[in-house]
């Protein structure tokens, strides 16, 4: 039976590349057999988490803190897609994070970074140590999509996301096979 897999686009910010990624990526899954639930942070909008006690103490008490809290406990494992914004995760994503412990615990997650500099490398290092802390188990390969400004039109679209993201499709099916063997 295939796992519950949910890919969670990290960025909230206006002109975000992060959701055009994240389709190719998911139509990549889809086509190799795989059904990835799309959990866009900003679509999303969780509130900026500022609970009295931490979720590790006490479970979350808002409505938005226990929808939250539901979607990530029936998932089985996760895809995080992170922009690298000043060498790091977006606030966005570390928020979501923030809201629960127990539910990411012992699930398998993979992360596909992408930045100008170095793919997000640097951001994908931040959020492997918040994975260490949450105890969620990262898997697979690195995906650090290198971007340039000849990746995008004068709109901010990209040209020709197949030129972009093929040479990371091998990477992400063997990512997305880690998960399910977790």
């Amino acid at each position: 039976m295939a796992k519950n897999i949910k890919l969670i686009i990290g960025s909230t910010r206006q002109g975000r590349v992060g959701k055009q990624i994240a389709d190719w990526f998911v139509t990549t899954a889809k086509e190799a057999g795989f059904d990835l639930t799309v959990l866009d942070l900003q679509e999303i909008a969780l509130p900026n988490f500022d609970a009295a006690v931490p979720p590790a103490y006490m479970p979350t008490t808002t409505e938005e803190g226990k929808s939250w809290q539901a979607t990530i406990s029936e998932a089985d494992g996760f895809v995080f897609v992170t922009p690298e914004y000043n060498r790091s995760i977006p606030g966005s994503l570390k928020n979501a994070l923030d809201y629960l412990v127990e539910e990411w615990k012992e699930k398998p997650a993979t992360i596909v970074s992408y930045g100008y500099i170095d793919g997000g490398a640097s951001a994908t290092k931040h959020l492997q140590d918040i994975f260490d802390w949450l105890k969620i188990l990262n898997v697979g390969e690195k995906i650090a999509v290198q971007l340039t400004q000849d990746t995008f039109d004068e709109q901010g679209v990209m040209k020709d996301a197949d030129a972009t993201l093929s040479e990371y499709k091998e990477a992400f099916i063997a990512s997305l096979q880690a998960i399910e063997k977790a």
